[in-house]
């Protein structure tokens, strides 16, 4: 059986012989190849049949001829030691487009197949892009296979055999890989696309073409460029390879000047890519002048330039620019690329060693890139986005605003169980942030007062929340601290830099407790009929968010009779207008103890009224708020 599969073999020197059983795989069997390079560049296999005596052994577990511009010529010679007759395929993996053709006889005939004319076979998923072929022995059969490899690129491949359901299996993992790589791919291309449309600002046109450019890049990389046909000739292709990676690098520094805004903060590096961009056009029209193989290479040595400038960019910009996230994801997305790039082309060339991570390397590192960029994008629309509407609804959003700032206050209420309520608000612009919050429940009564750092729409907006968040108190009134640390973790990622501090007051009147708990705020003064201060607090940092609160609650009896006052630093730090001089707590504290037997809403009304004598002016630096509760039942 063996002497007849090698029918017409010269027999001075056989290929290094390896068996296989259909149990088995064999990966990276390079050095099972002996190679033959014809001095004749269309040498066919009548010819290399006859040149037995320049078949040498190849060494290495992968086939690499990076120097060799000529068709390199293999062999191997498969035993199969088996029960039954098995179908194996002989795959071949490589980060670069190669053509193989595949020579073995069957049936005394010599059959000859090409890298893509394969997919179409029984047991092979059609939307595979693997380069594999297969080869059936019968029990104990011995045959010896030629192949030819010819490309315009580094000659490099993996090379490996598989049984029918491994490689069926996986193969389909590679085309569901495959296919969600393209699927996203496809979808960030319409997403780039819609933001190109609707926003018309020239980075997302830029970025839309970048994207496009590195989708057809990778239909090279992940061998899917082999089902792309026009025409009789596939020769477009090898000329259309290193014209997407110029392009694609011209669309790359187009759209990092955009998004980097380079030409404003560093005008040299934004005069000299625009050098370098003119250059890459330029190039493009070399394809007349060089041959094939040397105009790819061009385009490999030029393509790694303009990731080196992305990255060098994106790192001053990261030490200048307030985006830091944006630019970190874009200095992350070209350093995927660079990554990815440099171990495919260095793996081809022969100067890092070869691991099956090579063929994957730019299609990952692309995705990567893709993936950074658009998260990137995501930010900058963001941005964009609040850009356009502060512009276009700023009326609108202060009339919102405006409205909430009424909903923070509390409702016309002259009395809480029984008890008189007194309460006054002053905001130092149309909105401010101070907040008020009352919680009536059978027996039980909660107060709450906080100042949001900041006036505006930022201040009511986080004052709104809180609000919101108070809820969170209104299951557990006689918790104060529980739910000061619930509001404070509900409103971590809302404050953006800002910060409030806040006074919680629990009482239940029927069993005398006065309960707090105080998170960087001034304390709650108890005012007896005889003019008698006491102050109430308790320890607890102001709610931000980059420091815990501590907040510690206290327990207190409750008093008897007098008023309960909560009140916001715009009191004591109002300022005389003429000479700059505070109200201070001193004054404030004798003005209440004036009012010691008045009733709350007067002690109120009285506070603001002389602050206002005191300032010259109605308006203040900061929100005036204060709020009294009588605790003498009527």
């Amino acid at each position: 059986m063996f002497l007849a599969c090698l029918t017409g073999f010269p027999s001075s020197l056989l290929a290094l012989p390896i068996s296989i059983e259909e149990s088995q795989n064999y990966r990276d069997i390079g050095k099972y190849f002996e190679y033959n390079i014809p001095i004749e560049k269309e040498a066919g296999l009548s010819q290399i049949l006859q040149e037995d005596t320049l078949w040498r052994p190849n060494s290495k577990n992968v086939i690499l001829f990076p120097r060799n511009k000529n068709p390199v010529w293999l062999r191997i010679t498969l035993i199969h030691y088996g029960n039954l007759p098995h179908t194996y395929f002989l795959h071949l993996s490589n980060p670069v487009v190669d053509v193989f053709e595949l020579h073995s006889e069957v049936n005394g005939k010599w059959k000859t197949v090409w890298s893509g004319e394969q997919i179409l076979q029984k047991n092979k998923p059609i939307y595979s892009h693997i380069s594999a072929f297969p080869i059936t022995l019968s029990p104990n059969e011995s045959k010896t296979i030629y192949l030819k490899i010819r490309s315009n690129n580094p000659i490099f491949s993996f090379v490996s055999i598989y049984n029918a359901s491994t490689f069926i299996a996986y193969s389909k993992k590679q085309d569901i890989f495959f296919a969600a790589y393209f699927g996203a791919g496809f979808m960030m291309f319409m997403f780039s696309m819609f933001l190109a449309h609707t926003l018309r600002y020239r980075k997302f046109f830029y970025f839309f073409f970048y994207l496009a450019t590195i989708l057809l890049l990778n239909t090279y990389s992940t061998g899917f460029i082999q089902y792309i046909e026009f025409g009789n000739s596939n020769s477009w292709k090898n000329y259309l390879f290193p014209i997407t990676i110029l392009v694609t690098s011209i669309f790359g520094l187009l759209f990092t000047l955009e998004f980097l805004e380079i030409k404003d903060s560093f005008p040299k590096w934004h005069t000299f890519t625009k050098s370098y961009i003119l250059l890459l056009i330029v190039s493009n029209f070399f394809v007349f002048l060089l041959e094939l193989r040397n105009f790819i290479q061009m385009a490999i040595m030029l393509v790694t330039i303009p990731i080196l400038i992305a990255i060098v960019m994106s790192t001053l910009t990261l030490f200048k620019s307030k985006k830091k996230l944006e630019v970190v994801l874009f200095l992350l997305a070209f350093g995927s690329i660079l990554i990815g790039a440099s171990i495919n082309t260095f793996t081809v060339q022969g100067i890092m060693k070869p691991y099956h991570f090579a063929s994957y390397s730019l299609p990952l590192g692309s995705a990567l890139e893709v993936f950074f960029l658009s998260l990137a994008l995501v930010l900058r629309v963001s941005d964009y986005r609040k850009s356009i509407e502060e512009k276009q609804e700023l009326d609108l959003q202060l009339k919102i605003a405006q409205k909430l700032q009424n909903g923070l206050l509390p409702k016309k209420r002259t009395h809480v169980l029984k008890y008189p309520l007194g309460f006054r608000y002053s905001p130092a612009t149309d909105i401010g942030g101070d907040f008020v919050e009352i919680i009536v429940k059978e027996n039980e009564v909660g107060l709450f007062l906080c100042d949001v750092s900041g006036h505006g729409i930022p201040a009511a907006m986080i004052a709104s929340m809180t609000k919101v968040s108070l809820e969170i108190w209104n299951d557990t009134l006689d918790k104060p601290a529980l739910a000061a640390e619930k509001i404070r973790k509900s409103l971590l990622s809302s404050l953006s830099g800002h910060f409030l501090s806040a006074f919680f007051v629990y009482l239940k009147p029927d069993e005398k407790i006065l309960r707090i708990a105080n998170a960087g705020h001034l304390p709650l003064l108890h005012l007896d009929r005889s003019g008698k201060i006491t102050t109430y607090t308790s320890y607890g940092r102001a709610i931000n968010e980059h420091i815990q609160s501590d907040i510690i609650e206290k327990t207190f009896p409750m008093p008897n009779e007098g008023t309960l006052i909560l009140f916001t630093d715009g009191v004591i730090e109002a300022r005389n207008i003429h000479n700059g001089e505070l109200f201070g707590e001193e004054r404030f504290y004798s003005l209440i103890q004036s009012l010691a037997k008045e009733d709350p809403q007067l002690i109120c009304d009285t506070v603001v009224s002389e602050l206002e004598n005191f300032q010259h002016s109605k308006r203040s630096d900061d929100d005036i708020t204060i709020l009294a509760l009588s605790i003498d039942q009527e």
